[in-house]
């Protein structure tokens, strides 16, 4: 069975509810504290982003009695800068309330997670799960899996933050077969050293067949894995996944006959004219599509030259 790991968008009033009903099909409400404000065109994230932590912490403990602690999960920021320590210190404000899962961002050595588990040791989460996601992490990929500790099971590609440190344009993403090359570094560390792995977000909310086709692709790979989903229908979706079902959709590679210029000006131009105020992903509201901050950062950069 495939464990699922849905960045929430909270209602107050409805969490609770919606939180059960998610741990029910084995998926794990985490909140962002890396990527939930990403602001481009203003100077006050830092406030964004307090908000949103100051939010985030009242909301669980207003519910603690009612929440399933163990179902809860958390993004944090890299390890050692200034909201990083914000971040920690939101989660102390828990009082020890018990949550399953601390993603890591940019984990590039296994100092780094050695660190981290030892000057953490009282707050009450099951795993930290580094985030692989740039040039220099992905070259140490072995080392960092090597890594032995109780809470250390698995590790999560974050392909897009990755993308970007390679300095590609356009992204890879699933739907390109150089996606699955990296695939199979993982599988090779993580299987050498009894690890799992976490399979990086999937952007195109509106093709549940694809998405359905991208576990088979990964289950291909692994036995003991998960899935970091952007809704409730794609984690619906992977807990329903059998890898014997038949997927009746053709593989896709995007990039066929592209003019990169004109894609890199039409993710720039999309990017900001359904998200003004520059934070965060954007969803194209006719396919319900993500693009990532990550990628119009990275068409910006390639159309300056």
């Amino acid at each position: 069975m495939i464990t699922s790991y849905q960045f929430v968008k909270f209602k107050e009033n409805t969490f609770v509810e919606f939180h059960k009903k998610l741990s029910e099909q084995n998926t794990i409400s985490c909140f962002d504290f890396e990527d939930s404000i990403l602001d481009f065109k203003q100077n006050d994230t830092n406030r964004y982003k307090s908000d949103y932590r100051d939010k985030v912490i009242k909301l669980i403990i207003s519910n603690k009695t009612d929440v399933l602690k163990s179902w809860l999960g958390f993004r944090i920021n890299e390890y050692g800068d200034n909201r990083y320590l914000d971040d920690i210190e939101a989660l102390n404000r828990l009082g020890g309330l018990q949550f399953r899962v601390l993603f890591l961002a940019n984990v590039t050595t296994p100092e780094t997670l050695d660190r981290f588990l030892k000057e953490n040791q009282n707050l009450n989460f099951d795993e930290v799960i580094p985030i692989i996601e740039s040039n220099e992490g992905f070259g140490n990929l072995e080392n960092i899996v090597k890594f032995k500790h109780p809470k250390f099971k698995n590790v999560v590609f974050g392909h897009c933050d990755y993308n970007l440190s390679c300095e590609m344009f356009p992204f890879i993403h699933q739907d390109n077969p150089r996606y699955w090359f990296w695939i199979q570094k993982f599988e090779q560390v993580c299987s050498e050293n009894n690890k799992g792995f976490v399979n990086s977000i999937y952007l195109n909310l509106n093709h549940s067949l694809h998405f359905k086709l991208m576990l088979k692709n990964t289950s291909r790979f692994f036995d003991n894995w998960g899935q970091v989903t952007l809704n409730t229908q794609q984690s619906t979706d992977a807990f329903n996944f059998k890898d014997t079902d038949l997927i009746n959709v053709r593989e896709l590679n995007l990039m066929d006959d592209l003019n990169i210029t004109e894609y890199a000006k039409e993710i720039v131009e999309l990017f900001e004219k359904y998200n003004p105020d520059g934070r965060g992903y954007t969803i194209m509201p006719d396919t319900k599509t993500f693009i990532c901050p990550q990628e119009y950062l990275a068409a910006k950069r390639f159309i300056s030259g």
